[in-house]
């Protein structure tokens, strides 16, 4: 590690982030963010791994933050009948398809309840069960019971969801 906390976490919070906001400039925001209040925050000067289990928190909550508040807007667009959506030219089916889907899944974690969520993101963005343990500030044991209701939440609003 550097004593730079900028060059040392700011490509794994931004990679985090990115996996819940849908724009790489917006994930890199969140990420940028979440390094401003490191500083003077109950962290700061601790061990390396709780600054980064700090760090994985703040970042997944202001990303989704993002998404809740984009969320919000759209349905404000929507109600005045105005389009929805990114402007940007058409594109093929596929790119389409998988931008639908991105978005249906940042949607349906936004709903989660945020420990759900936040272990969720954690775990398929590869971190331990220790490492999701220390960001949430919650024993090692169980955070296999919050990914399992996390993923039984999700499947049944996936699925409730899905039209």
């Amino acid at each position: 590690m550097t004593d730079s906390p900028f060059a040392d976490h700011y490509p794994r919070l931004t990679a985090l982030a990115a996996r819940v906001v849908d724009q790489r400039a917006t994930a890199e925001e969140v990420a940028a963010d979440a390094l401003a209040r490191l500083d003077g925050s109950p962290v700061d000067g601790r061990p390396e791994d709780e600054v980064a289990a700090w760090l994985n928190r703040v970042t997944i909550n202001l990303a989704l933050n993002r998404v809740r508040a984009a969320k919000r807007h759209d349905a404000r667009v929507a109600a005045h009948g105005q389009a929805v959506g990114p402007d940007r030219p058409e594109t093929p089916e596929d790119v389409v398809t998988r931008d639908d889907e991105r978005r249906r899944v940042r949607a349906v974690l936004a709903g989660l309840p945020e420990r759900q969520a936040v272990a969720l993101l954690l775990r398929h963005s590869g971190h331990s069960y220790a490492e999701i343990a220390a960001s949430l500030g919650v024993a090692a044991g169980s955070v296999g019971v919050l990914l399992a209701r996390g993923e039984r939440a999700f499947r049944r609003d996936w699925e409730t969801d899905d039209d």
